[in-house]
Parts: structure tokens; sequence; C-alpha cells
């Protein structure tokens, strides 16, 4: 209903703009655009992913699967840059050897970075090498709130594993390497190198990723195709949106840190002075959260992510979607009541995250500050987003220091092969289930890979519902064992198709 009534105030809005600015055959024209729009919404027919329904899971499969990622998730992998001691991923790592025995007696093993680099090296190479790749650390994880401890690795009755990991993302890590675990069961050579790797600092952008890239180009290795973390799949990736979708992220936004701080000769509480520090950052930060200068955009990626999502969408959204040649202008103003997350993908977003004033509670201060988190998009520099927030923060008497800044990624080509192969990919092992290109709105280690892969695709094949995404970094976070299967399916997949050219 909200939709709905947020489409037909977009519609009057546009009609009246018409009517006042013109007369006559305007009007005609609007109408006729109008008319145009709603009989394509009315055309557009529901694809195969509005009533797919999941594979068909070989219970005894899940079980080992299950019990594999419980024993992940039970050694605690906490990272943080406050903690230099990297003992417990080391002990991790060495687990692994027991629960994989074919993947290290095929593989070489190497540890850049004190992270994990597993290297299948083929008799004949044909081809650029592929890499599958998912952290092993994870974020801390208090208790309390938890129906199960956070490193139990507990497996319930209904066959979920619960634990910190095992979405975020020691369960791609298990599926990964599973995959490869039974290819070479079955006797498999690939026709092309196979790398697997897995860092330890993701969680706070740490020097591991990099240390392992490093390795690569010290190596003069290429790779062909690279699929680490990122989106997963879905039902209803955006509300209003019906299906499950392969959601596959081919562009990561940059990253910013910034400080504002606010000055002044500090003071008695009792007799507080107008226009102190505090007053001015809040001033300044609903100045920024109500009215962002940045400049929002529908990119090639994004746009094609409507027009994928369109023909299971609400008929409100579908109207939408379905002709952003005519709401395009409108939408980037609607978009953030509809969904946040999508409205991050259109422009650069600015989050404010700590604060700090006075040490007293009844003492003005001399100085106060707030940090915010940017998330850089392509189209507009990140130099450009850092002036028009350090003019914000002048209006308002307000200094800005930037902490650190990284430039956007490159954007992966959906029309390429890689791309294609995860469709082909998806098709057969999630049959109906549809493939939508879309913006990471956070960070991944794929974002250090840029000089050796041109291709950097960030998904992870496993299935999961709203309960499970949102326990991404809070509390309850759990994963069906079912969902490992089908994954295990699609990294064998991937690697069969991949190192045989068959894209």
């Amino acid at each position: 209903m909200i939709l709905k009534l947020i489409v037909l105030l977009l519609l009057a809005v546009l009609v009246l703009v018409f009517l006042r600015a013109f007369a006559g055959l305007a009007v005609f024209a609007l109408l006729a655009c109008l008319a145009v729009a709603v009989v394509r919404a009315l055309m557009m027919k529901p694809t195969a992913a509005k009533t797919a329904t999941p594979p068909v899971c070989d219970a005894s499969r899940a079980k080992v699967y299950g019990e594999k990622l419980s024993a992940m998730v039970k050694i605690e992998t906490v990272s943080s840059r406050f903690d230099p001691d990297r003992e417990k991923f080391r002990a991790f790592q060495q687990s692994l050897r027991a629960l994989f025995p074919r993947v290290y007696a095929a593989c070489e093993e190497y540890h850049p970075g004190d992270g994990l680099v597993l290297y299948l090296k083929s008799e004949n190479p044909k081809g650029e090498p592929i890499l599958l790749m998912s952290h092993h650390d994870v974020v801390e994880a208090k208790v309390e709130g938890w129906d199960h401890a956070p490193f139990s690795g507990d497996i319930d009755e209904q066959g979920r594993v619960w634990g910190r990991g095992t979405v975020d993302t020691k369960g791609s890590l298990m599926c990964e390497l599973q995959a490869l675990e039974e290819l070479l069961e079955k006797g498999w050579k690939p026709e092309t190198d196979v790398y697997i790797t897995s860092s330890c600092t993701e969680e706070w952008s740490g020097p591991c990723a990099t240390a392992i890239v490093d390795w690569l180009k010290a190596r003069n290795v290429r790779l062909g195709m690279l699929l680490d973390e990122g989106g997963m799949i879905l039902q209803e990736p955006v509300g209003g949106v019906k299906g499950r979708y392969a959601m596959v992220g081919v562009l990561e936004k940059g990253y910013g840190d910034v400080r504002f701080t606010a000055r002044s000769h500090g003071g008695h509480a009792s007799a507080p002075k107008k226009n102190s520090p505090l007053p001015r950052l809040g001033a300044l930060m609903h100045d920024i959260d109500a009215n962002s200068p940045f400049k929002a955009q529908i990119t090639p990626t994004v746009r094609e992510m409507f027009t994928r999502l369109a023909p299971n969408s609400s008929f409100a959204l579908k109207l939408v979607f379905g002709n952003l040649w005519l709401f395009g202008p409108l939408l980037k103003k609607a978009m953030p009541m509809i969904s946040p997350a999508a409205a991050a993908m259109m422009q650069t977003t600015c989050a404010f995250t700590t604060a700090k004033g006075s040490e007293g509670l009844n003492v003005l201060p001399t100085a106060a500050s707030v940090t915010a988190n940017l998330r850089f998009i392509h189209h507009q520099a990140n130099e450009e987003c850092l002036e028009l927030l350090a003019r914000r923060a002048k209006k308002h008497g307000v200094e800005m220091e930037v902490i650190t800044q990284e430039q956007p990624c490159p954007i992966v080509d959906y029309t390429a092969k890689p791309f294609g192969l995860l469709e082909k990919v998806t098709a057969e092992i999630y049959p109906g289930y549809g493939v939508v290109p879309y913006v990471m709105t956070g960070g991944t280690d794929a974002k250090y890979y840029g000089d050796v892969c041109e291709h950097c695709l960030r998904f992870a094949p496993i299935e999961i519902n709203n309960q499970q995404y949102g326990s991404i970094h809070s509390v309850n976070e759990n994963l069906h064992a079912a969902a490992l299967v089908p994954a295990v399916d699609f990294y064998k997949r991937v690697l069969v198709r991949y190192c045989a050219n068959d894209l």
C-alpha cells in the first residue's frame, strides 16, 4: 500500500509539473507517456524466479557438511586491529587438514600475511587461473541475545548450524574446499591452475589480503576469474519484489573515514554560550543527513538490476522499474523511502558513527568531534565528495579531517563470459532462479585484487532467509545445512566448466 501511494504521489507531482509549465500538446504528450508506461507494466510477465523452489536436498550430504561447518565455527577466529596475535588463525587453518585431506594432499600450501593459499597446479595449463576465496576471520560476538552460544557450532533439529561465521563467511569457505575435495576424490585434473585463498583480517580491512595479492604478483599470476563473498541467494531482495535471486556483486564502492571537529573556549555548563561545539556538530549532521550533498545516478548496473527485478515486482514497482526512461529522476528522490540499501547503490553515502565531547557532565567541551564513514560511488570522484563535505562543515564552523580514503573498485562487466558462467551454473543448480548484478554497498577482500584480475565477482551461492541475512555482524547467526549442498555443487560446476573453458 505504501509503495502504491508513493507511485501515485510521483505521478501526481509529474502531472502538476508539466501542467504548470506547458499546456495543450505538452499535456497530451505527458498523458501519452503515462499510458505507454502503464501498458508496458501490464505487459510484463513474471519470470520463473517468482515461483522457483529450492533444489531437492540430499539429507546425508547436508549432515556431513553441517558437521564440517560446525567444526570450523567452534574455533574462535575473531580478528581485531588491536590484537596482533595470529595463533588462533593458524590453529584454524591447521584444522582444515583433517576436514579436507585430499585438498591438502593435492595442493601446495602457502601462508602470506598469516593467511591461507592453496594452489592446485595443472599439468598443462591452457588458460588463466581461477581463484575462489572466503575469509575465515569473524567479528566479535557477545553471548547475550544468542539462542545458541556464538562459538558452539550447535546443530539444531531443523539442521541449522549456529555460530559466528556461518554466514560471514566460513560457510562459503567450507563449500569451496568441499567442492574441490569431491572433485579430487573422483580423480579430477584441472586444465588450468586453481587457487583457494582465505584471509584472516578481512573484517577490519587488514593487511592479510594485500599480502596474498603481493604473493600472487611476485609469481606473475594473472587470474581469469575470481569468486569472493558478496551477494547471496535471497527471496525478495528488494521490498515488493517476489522470487528467488542470485545477487552478484559487480561493483564495489570506495571507502573513507572523516572526522569533524568543532572548537570553543569551553566553560561551565551552568551558563552555556550559544553555538557551542556539540550544537554545531548536531546542525552539521542534520544538514548532511537531511540534504545529501552527493549526486544520485541510475548507473548501467543499477538500471540492469531494476530491469531484471521488474517482472516479479508489485505493479507499483513494475511501473517504475520498467519505465526508468520516465520515472528515473523521481525514483532517485523516492528510493530512500522504498529501500535505503537500493538508494545507497545510486550515490555516495555518509554515515555518522562515533562521537566525543567533554569528559565532564557539567563542562562545555573545548573541542567535540564526530566521525563519519563514507562509501564512495563511481560516478562522483572521492575528491569532489570530500570537498562538498568540507564546504558544508565550514558553513557550520566545523573543521574536517580525512582519516582514510580508498577509491572505488573497477566495475565488472556483467555481459562478459565469467558473469555468464555464473548465470549458466545458476540455471543448472538452481533452476528458475534469477541472476541479478548489483552494487556492493559493503566491502570485501576482492577490492585488493584489481591488479591481478579483471573479473572479481562477489557472490556466495548459498540461499539464506531474512533472519539469517540480518544476523550478519549481529546475534543468532546461523545457516541451514541443507543450503550447503547445492552450494557445493555450484562451486564444483564452476570449477569444472571454467577449467574446461566451457564458459
